[in-house]
């Protein structure tokens, strides 16, 4: 009896270059997968699931390929899925919200069976995300962490600028792109002047504010672990107008990016904060300040990363094609 090998099921975007790279990779080894485009689903893919107690669900797409979950899985990747466009045909806003969000639970009942290997977990990911556990985490690890306070107390804000003597800088909780009356913004981390704290104290009361002390950049590290294998690309955002702050603010072939080593200390603690964890990937940024400290700022459990390895021929799809062959 020939046993069929088990596929690797990705599920993400039709336009996303992560997939597109770990994907070909894949089929050059002769690893079968399946691609689940989530914006594209009525449009693409038929799906039936029962409530029997094997829990199996068939999706068969436009070319009749077919994935059973998880039977027929050998691991999945939820990389970046994205709402479903509209079905064919629907053109009322109300019909259309109903629908999209009748998929979104269908899709969060996948994550609940742990019979096959997640890289990541959704659910992992948003529980790992939030940004004070995270602070609180590394530095139980002994790593170093930027003191930060969250508030509406514009007393408790103003307190706190009162111990930075360096300068304060915002960051968002979570909603980091946003729209204000059809205009489309991104709130990237910035310092606060003084005179701006002053100009804005009292509305900090309007909404949870997420404040940190500044630190002196010499430059900043974006670590990505993929598994076993740890990728450490420095990125000099200094000597870069408007990536001071935030190299996410320009574009990054705008910026110097190089492969580094890192201290053996601080890279077991990162391999020691995934494993508490329970995630086999991870994206991390932190600060390296002029006299050569290492300060931790925060984990993407879902972070971008393919743009690293177009950057400096890192084997990054790689290890990701590894980690997804042989989870």
């Amino acid at each position: 009896m020939t046993t069929v090998p088990k596929s690797v099921l990705m599920i993400s975007t039709k336009l996303d270059p992560h997939v597109d790279a770990v994907l070909a990779r894949l089929e050059k080894r002769g690893v079968p997968c399946f691609r689940i485009n989530t914006d594209h689903f009525h449009e693409d893919y038929r799906l039936a699931m029962t409530d029997e107690l094997s829990g199996a669900i068939t999706i068969t797409d436009k070319w009749d390929r077919a994935c059973v979950f998880p039977h027929g899985v050998r691991s999945v990747w939820m990389r970046k899925p994205e709402t479903p466009l509209p079905p064919p045909g629907v053109d009322d806003d109300g019909v259309i919200e109903y629908v999209q969000g009748e998929m979104r639970e269908l899709m969060g009942f996948m994550p609940m069976d742990a019979r096959v290997p997640w890289i990541n977990n959704p659910d992992e990911n948003r529980r790992h995300q939030r940004k004070f556990p995270q602070l609180r985490l590394a530095r139980s690890l002994g790593l170093r962490v930027p003191r930060s306070i969250i508030t509406n107390d514009p007393k408790e804000a103003e307190a706190f600028f009162a111990t930075c003597p360096d300068g304060v800088i915002c960051k968002p909780l979570l909603m980091g792109s946003h729209y204000v009356e059809g205009e489309h913004y991104v709130a990237y981390t910035r310092p606060i002047p003084s005179s701006e704290f002053a100009a804005l104290r009292e509305s900090i009361s309007l909404c949870p504010t997420y404040l940190q002390e500044a630190i002196a950049k010499d430059h900043e590290l974006r670590v990505t672990i993929i598994g076993d294998e740890l990728f450490c690309c420095r990125i000099d955002s200094q000597g870069v107008k408007g990536a001071e702050q935030d190299w996410r603010a320009v574009d990054t072939d705008k910026l110097p990016h190089t492969i580094v080593d890192l201290p053996d200390e601080v890279d077991a603690a990162l391999r020691a904060y995934l494993k508490a964890c329970g995630l086999r990937f991870g994206a991390f940024d932190l600060i390296v300040t002029p006299q050569g400290d290492y300060v931790f700022l925060e984990l993407n459990p879902n972070g971008q990363w393919y743009w690293v390895e177009l950057s400096t021929g890192a084997p990054m799809a790689d290890a990701m094609a590894d980690l997804l062959e042989n989870p």
